[in-house]
């Protein structure tokens, strides 16, 4: 029984890590295009998707913004039985600032959530000793520099610092020591500690060719911008989290104290990034673009999790996940009248990292999604985005082998988004086009 309980506990606070919980949506603009941003960067939001792009833009660039990501999830399981998630509104941040510091060289800061998310089921559902509630809360920070080598040739790269937060409950496979009425409570523990990770971004940016329209003649005009960006992997440590354990009956409670230390460590995948964009231009009043990303995220890094408890008593334990790596499909389209009003449009395929298992806790799948944005310039430095992106999919009978569980997945997640652009010297800018 000891060791059946510890291996439980193993697979609750770091499967919040997967797939369901990344976040790709750290644009405002990207979202509007189904997530394609690598070889466009038209804002200080190329510091996260691709440093050299910061070489695109002009003077200096501030990007602020924030989605607001709403969840619905069923699990329909083997007896009939359906529950729904009780989800939270999760609304990561976006903060991007690029600097021209000379004709060259440019400066960058990036701070954003790209993992998290808070979801809870009842107590008592038949998933209780997977899970019950969970939290995560991830904020990277990510200084940068870009360096053009040329017209056609700019390269960049960030160090990256994580700090992270979880919590989260779950039942436990055992009679409680104490009783409601005539139902006795299982055993429960709460988990909950502060990791931190390092990480760098790495990112090529070129413009293949660029031919103005001219204004005068109304005549047409071409640019071909593509964009490589590596994001490293990090391994996600927790020196000193906290495991409580409630209702814990006497004959096993040494086992299990109270409270006791835990650490544990996991690394976070890396993710290779490549994207074109081709722009076209009518004269002063028409603005096209076409663009397309192709994103493979190294989930096969996620591959085990050992969890070591300060009480000697406590075993420690390993799980082993042998997640695949992933693969995305973006590709989304712009025009833009008069350089004031836009309209943008996305689709995307996204692949999930557990192909033959899931667990509750990271209701993920493959899925294909569309999305859609606007912008409005009120001057040369001042612009607003807006972007909504919807994600639906169902897995039937999907198995947790090692905790014997088999359930049906339905999940909707609606992604509403807003941000704000100033652009700093845009005069200098206007009048270098």
């Amino acid at each position: 029984m000891k060791r059946k309980i510890t291996m439980a506990l193993c697979l609750l606070p770091f499967a919040v890590f997967a797939g369901g919980f990344q976040i790709p949506q750290q644009s405002i603009k990207s979202t509007g295009l189904g997530g394609a941003f690598t070889g466009i960067c038209t804002d200080a939001s190329a510091v996260f998707f691709n440093p050299a792009g910061m070489t695109n833009l002009f003077g200096q660039n501030v990007t602020i913004g924030s989605v607001g990501l709403f969840p619905s999830v069923s699990v329909l399981t083997q007896d009939n039985v359906n529950t729904n998630q009780t989800t939270s509104v999760y609304t990561p941040i976006e903060f991007y600032y690029s600097g021209q510091i000379c004709k060259n060289f440019w400066v960058g800061l990036s701070i954003n959530n790209q993992f998290g998310a808070a979801a809870s089921y009842p107590n008592t559902w038949e998933g209780e000793y997977i899970v019950q509630t969970i939290k995560l809360q991830t904020f990277m920070f990510q200084p940068t520099i870009a360096y053009k080598i040329c017209d056609q040739l700019s390269v960049g790269a960030g160090f990256v610092y994580s700090l992270g937060t979880f919590g989260g409950s779950k039942a436990l496979p055992v009679s409680g020591a104490t009783t409601s009425g005539d139902t006795t409570r299982n055993g429960e523990v709460n988990l909950s500690g502060t990791g931190h990770a390092f990480g760098y971004n790495i990112g090529l940016f070129s413009k293949i060719f660029e031919h103005k329209a001219d204004s005068a003649s109304n005549s047409w005009g071409e640019a071909l911008t593509i964009g490589v960006s590596y994001r490293s992997g990090m391994p996600f440590t927790v020196p000193n989290g906290t495991a409580d354990f409630t209702d814990i009956p006497a004959s096993i409670a040494s086992q299990f104290p109270a409270s006791e230390g835990v650490s544990t460590s996991v690394s976070l995948p890396a993710v290779l990034s490549a994207g074109v964009a081709l722009k076209f231009s009518k004269g002063y009043n028409w603005d096209f673009m076409v663009a397309f990303d192709f994103n493979l995220t190294y989930w096969s890094s996620y591959d085990s999790l050992r969890f070591n408890f300060a009480d000697p008593n406590t075993p420690s334990s390993t799980y082993q996940y042998g997640w695949s790596n992933a693969t995305a499909y973006r590709l989304g389209v712009e025009a833009t009248y008069m350089k004031k009003y836009t309209l943008r449009a996305g689709y995307y395929i996204d692949n999930t990292p557990e192909v033959s298992s899931m667990t509750p806790e990271v209701v993920d799948g493959s899925n294909a999604g569309f999305s859609v944005g606007a912008s409005y310039k009120f001057n040369c430095g001042l612009s607003l985005d807006f972007a909504y992106l919807n994600s639906n999919f169902t897995r039937d009978n999907v198995s947790f082998t090692s905790q014997n569980f088999t359930a049906s997945y339905h999940r909707i997640v609606n992604v509403i988004g807003f941000g704000v652009n100033y652009a700093f010297n845009c005069k200098c800018k206007k009048s270098s086009n």
